[in-house]
């Protein structure tokens, strides 16, 4: 598999993704030490896991590829909800017109399948090695907080992948649908691609790894960059929901947010991790910031980037027709339907949100009401509605009118979160843009594929197709 670079900087103690080399999974240590005395020490191999940390935020040689937040652009810009009506400055228009995840030949396509294979090969990376460390013995606590990370951040990376590079998880099927390489060692030898389900079971693996680590480590997170055991728990809520393990997403989801109290201003600009509501999110400082290749400056109108000169995001006439006017939700949107919901107020420098207490109650509602569970839904979901708008009633409806509510109400509160495309695929439905505000003359061909489409797969980028010979490529 050709893939990873990893640089590790000893000038600010950062573990960095650059770029693509030859041959399977190679690691160009630029200006670095070596493996074995990076993880000498169990401070090296936390100089490491701090480099993927950081590795979430970095700037990827390109005014559209800053870590993780340009991975959530792309997935929310595919589906129906999170929009532009002109080209502006052609950041992820590609991706809105489904031609780089179409595009074998696109370096766009190469980043997002790169970015998570990177963080993928570091995790294996430290894995193999912190065991090792000369003063293993003696941190026995911090020891097992990194390897928890670790695997939660392997986790993570596959479930990002086996979703924009497979089909749906079938609830009912075997899926032995094609997944993507699992590729759990630094041996560098070509994988296949596993199936559907493979993936699934190492995700779940991992991510039960990761809670049983936390869960024993008395360590305390310096921040919310890092993750502990309440992130792992949302993950797991996260992976259960997508595929069906309904008492699980449940469980995990009610338990993860335990400790977040929702916001009590939705229209904060969901720029700070200060925030109760935030879980788990990079915390920047302006030495970090990447100025016009970040997340804010493609969204923000108020900001001195990209969305203040032209390329404004805006939100379906669908989700906004929905949300009353005393809703929190809506009001951080125009008259025009321009999104104000991420905002520095002016300021370059802000946090990067990656998980919220509000997904949570989302997540439980929903997996409530497939068990009809109908009264405990509707509670959990009004928890979250009258928290966005003070004039919210609880719900009546039950059965599918139920879980259909809840999912606008998931449309509506994670607009921008980076989730709506792996909606549309977890739930088996047509991506459909038409009659939603979206400019028909922009979004090319990309205005309906019917359930199931190929168009919803990302191709296999054709550096991975040519250095790989076991790589199988998804339908064209």
């Amino acid at each position: 598999m050709k893939k990873i670079i990893a640089s590790i900087i000893l000038a600010t103690s950062l573990l960095i993704a650059t770029g693509c080399g030859e041959g399977y999974l190679e690691r160009v240590p630029t200006n670095s030490v070596t493996d074995e005395s990076l993880f000498s020490t169990v401070n090296g191999a936390e100089t490491a896991l701090n480099g993927i940390h950081r590795s979430t935020y970095a700037y990827y040689d390109n005014h559209g590829r800053f870590g993780q937040k340009s991975i959530d652009i792309i997935i929310d810009f595919m589906g129906d909800d999170y929009l532009q009506l002109e080209r502006g400055y052609g950041w992820f228009v590609g991706w809105y017109q489904y031609l780089d995840n179409r595009n074998i030949n696109s370096e766009n396509l190469e980043f997002a399948w790169s970015y998570y294979y990177d963080i993928i090969d570091n995790v294996n990376l430290l894995l193999e090695n912190i065991d090792n460390a000369s003063d293993a013995a003696l941190n026995e606590s911090l020891v097992k907080n990194i390897k928890g990370q670790a695997y939660a951040y392997r986790a993570y990376s596959y479930w990002q992948l086996v979703q924009m590079f497979a089909y749906w998880y079938d609830y009912n099927g075997s899926n032995t649908q094609l997944g993507v390489p699992l590729v759990l060692d630094n041996s560098g030898e070509a994988k296949p691609r596993s199936t559907v389900e493979a993936v699934y079971e190492q995700i779940f693996k991992d991510i039960d790894q990761s809670m049983t680590l936390l869960a024993e480590s008395d360590e305390s997170r310096p921040n919310k960059s890092h993750l502990d055991l309440s992130v792992a728990q949302g993950l797991k809520a996260r992976f259960a929901l997508t595929t069906g393990d309904w008492a699980t997403a449940v469980d995990m989801a009610h338990q993860a947010r335990q400790g977040y109290p929702l916001t009590s201003n939705y229209k904060n600009g969901w720029n700070s991790s200060n925030d109760s509501e935030w879980m788990w999110g990079a915390v920047l400082i302006d030495e970090q910031q990447t100025s016009y290749a970040s997340f804010f400056s493609q969204v923000d109108p108020n900001f001195g980037g990209y969305a203040s000169l032209g390329s404004f995001k805006l939100g379906s006439t669908e989700i906004i027709n929905y949300m009353a006017d005393s809703d929190q939700r809506k009001q951080v949107f125009d008259e025009d339907r321009i999104g104000y919901k991420f905002t520095g107020f002016g300021e370059w420098t802000n946090d990067y949100i990656y998980m919220k207490s509000g997904e949570m109650y989302l997540i439980e509602a929903e997996a409530l009401a497939r068990q009809n569970k109908d009264a405990e839904a509707q509670e959990v979901i009004f928890e979250l509605t009258k928290n966005r708008d003070p004039e919210a009633q609880k719900p009546t409806v039950t059965g599918e009118a139920l879980i259909q509510h809840i999912l606008m109400e998931r449309r509506c509160d994670l607009w921008g979160d980076g989730f709506r495309l792996f909606d549309i695929k977890r739930l088996n439905i047509a991506m459909d843009r038409r009659n939603k505000g979206h400019n028909e003359t922009f979004w090319s061909k990309a205005g309906y594929f019917e359930a199931g489409s190929k168009e919803l797969l990302f191709l296999i980028p054709k550096q991975e197709i040519d250095s790989n010979p076991l790589m199988e490529q998804n339908p064209l």
